[in-house]
C-alpha cells in the first residue's frame, strides 16, 4: 500500500509554527511521508489563525485551489473558537481516552458547512488533541497505522525533530513554554481558541531547547502569549543561557507588568540574550487600554520605557498597535502617536481593528470607527514610523553587529537579521554558510533595513 504524503500550510503566529512542527513529527511517526510541495501531497493540512477575519478568509480562499482528489484536514484557532457544547471546554487536558474526543460536525458546525462545498474535507482536529492524532486517524478509518506509543503524550513532550521556525531555516528554533491564555483582552480570540493557560515545566522547556541546540539550532526563541508571565520565566532564561551551542536567545511576546528586575538585569549582563524586545502595547491611551482590558495605563507604559532606557545596553523595541478600536477618539489616537514619538519604536505592526466573534468587544462595543478614519490613522502612524525607523537605523552606521544569514542571492548578497532584529543585506565575495552567524560592519541605512560589510 502506497504511503500517503502530507503537506502543511501554516498561517498565523510563531505558536502555529511550533504546532505544525509537532503535527509533522506525529505523522512521520505514523509512517506518513512529508511533501515539501503542496502539489505532490495526498493530504493538505491547514494550521489556521483566527486573530483577524482576513486570516480565516485566506483559508477558505486557499481551499478553493485544492484539487478534489486531495484530502483536507484543518486545525488551529480558526476551528477551535467556533465549537459548540460542553466538549468545547475540554481544554483543561482532562481527556482520558479517544472516546472523549469530539470530532468534526459532532462538535463543530463549521465542519458541516464547509463539507457541503468541499467534499474532500476529511477532518477537523484541535491542536490540544495533536498527541491523540494517531488514534483519531484510526477512529476515522485509517487502519494498520504503525506508530510509537510514546508519541501519544502531552503536547509539550512532543519534541519536533525538524525545524519549528517561521523563517524555515535550520539555525532558529521556537520553543513554547506555555499554552493558552487567561488574560481575556477584550479584542482577543486566543483564550477562546486555545483556552486557559497551562505552564510547561522548566525541565521540559530546557529539554526541548537542548535537543534543538545539540542537533542544529544556534538561536532559541521562547514563545507564549504572555511569555514573561510564566512563574519560572527567569529561571528558564537562565538555564537556557547555560546550554552548549546557544548563540542567541530571544523571547516573545512579553507584557510590561510582568517584567521583573531580575529579567532586566539579565539584559545587561548576558550577551547571548538578544538586545531586542517585542512588546505589544496596542494603544497609548489609558482609556482605550482600560476598554481593552490590558491592565496597565499609559503612565505605566512610559515608566516601563524609562526602565528599558535606563539599562546599560541598547535595546531595540518593536510593538503592536490596534488602530480604530471601538470608541477611539482623535484624542485617544493622538495619545498613541505621543507614545510612538516617545519610545521611537524600530517597528510597529499595525492592525486595523476588526471584530472577532465571541470576544467581549464583539458583544459590548459597537465597531463605530469608519474604515476611512481607521485607514487615515494607520497611514499617519506609518509615516511617523518611517521617519523614526530611518533615524534609528542611521544611528547604527559604523557599528559592528552580528547577523544570522537567511539567504544568499545568486549575485552574492547575503540577507538576514541582526541580534537586535533588524533586516540587513551585506556584500559577500567569498562563500558563506547559510544559517551561520557572522560579524558585519553597518555602512548604510534606510527605512526598516540596514546594509553592511562582512568583517573578515
Amino acid at each position: 500500500m502506497k504511503t500517503q504524503s502530507f503537506h502543511i500550510i501554516t498561517l498565523g503566529c510563531q505558536m502555529n509554527y511550533t504546532d505544525s512542527a509537532r503535527i509533522k513529527a506525529i505523522l512521520l511517526n505514523c509512517w506518513f511521508s512529508y511533501s515539501e510541495k503542496e502539489e505532490n501531497a495526498d493530504i493538505i493540512i491547514f494550521d489556521t489563525c483566527s486573530v483577524r477575519q482576513k486570516a480565516e478568509d485566506k483559508i477558505t480562499g486557499k481551499m478553493q485551489d485544492i484539487p478534489t482528489d486531495k484530502k483536507i484536514r484543518i486545525t488551529g484557532c480558526m476551528i477551535q473558537h467556533v465549537m459548540k457544547g460542553e466538549k468545547k471546554w475540554n481544554f483543561l487536558w482532562t481527556l482520558q481516552n479517544i472516546d472523549d474526543i469530539p470530532l468534526n460536525e459532532s462538535f463543530n458546525p463549521l465542519f458541516h458547512n464547509l463539507k457541503k462545498t468541499y467534499p474532500n474535507l476529511e477532518l477537523f482536529f484541535r491542536i490540544d488533541d495533536v498527541w491523540f492524532l494517531p488514534l483519531i486517524l484510526q477512529k476515522i478509518g485509517y487502519k494498520n497505522l504503525n506508530f510509537d506509543s510514546e508519541m501519544i503524550n502531552e503536547y509539550e513532550k512532543i519534541i519536533p525533530h525538524e525545524n519549528p521556525s517561521m523563517n524555515q531555516h535550520s539555525s532558529s528554533a521556537y520553543v513554547p513554554l506555555s499554552a493558552g491564555c487567561n488574560q481575556f483582552c477584550a479584542y482577543c480570540i486566543v483564550p477562546f481558541a486555545r483556552w486557559l493557560e497551562r505552564n510547561f515545566s522548566v525541565e521540559q522547556v530546557v529539554k526541548e531547547a537542548r535537543f534543538h541546540l545539540q542537533n542544529w539550532a544556534k538561536e532559541i526563541t521562547l514563545l507564549w502569549q504572555i511569555v514573561n508571565k510564566h512563574p519560572n520565566f527567569v529561571q528558564i532564561v537562565q538555564e537556557i543561557l547555560k546550554l552548549d551551542g546557544l548563540e542567541w536567545l530571544r523571547y516573545t511576546s512579553p507584557y510590561p507588568t510582568f517584567y521583573s528586575p531580575e529579567l532586566l538585569v539579565l539584559h545587561e549582563t548576558e550577551p547571548k540574550l538578544c538586545p531586542h524586545i517585542h512588546i505589544p502595547f496596542q494603544s497609548g491611551s489609558s482609556s482605550i487600554l482600560k476598554k481593552m482590558f490590558r491592565w496597565y495605563s499609559a503612565d505605566e507604559a512610559y515608566l516601563f520605557i524609562d526602565k528599558i532606557r535606563g539599562l546599560k545596553c541598547d535595546i531595540s523595541i518593536t510593538t503592536d498597535m490596534i488602530i480604530g478600536f471601538p470608541g477611539e477618539t482623535d484624542e485617544d489616537f493622538a495619545e498613541s502617536i505621543k507614545l510612538v514619538k516617545y519610545w521611537r519604536f524600530d517597528m510597529i505592526y499595525m492592525w486595523i481593528y476588526s471584530t472577532r466573534p465571541g470576544t467581549f468587544a464583539a458583544k459590548q462595543y459597537p465597531d463605530d470607527i469608519p474604515y476611512s478614519v481607521k485607514h487615515a490613522r494607520r497611514k499617519q502612524m506609518n509615516e511617523l514610523l518611517k521617519q523614526i525607523s530611518l533615524s534609528n537605523n542611521q544611528s547604527e552606521i559604523w557599528k559592528e553587529k552580528k547577523m544570522l544569514i537567511n539567504e544568499i542571492t545568486p549575485d552574492w548578497k547575503i540577507i538576514g537579521y541582526t541580534d537586535n532584529m533588524k533586516q540587513i543585506i551585506a556584500e559577500c565575495s567569498t562563500p558563506n554558510d547559510l544559517w551561520s552567524i557572522i560579524p558585519v560592519l553597518i555602512t548604510w541605512a534606510s527605512e526598516f533595513k540596514l546594509q553592511g560589510e562582512i568583517i573578515i
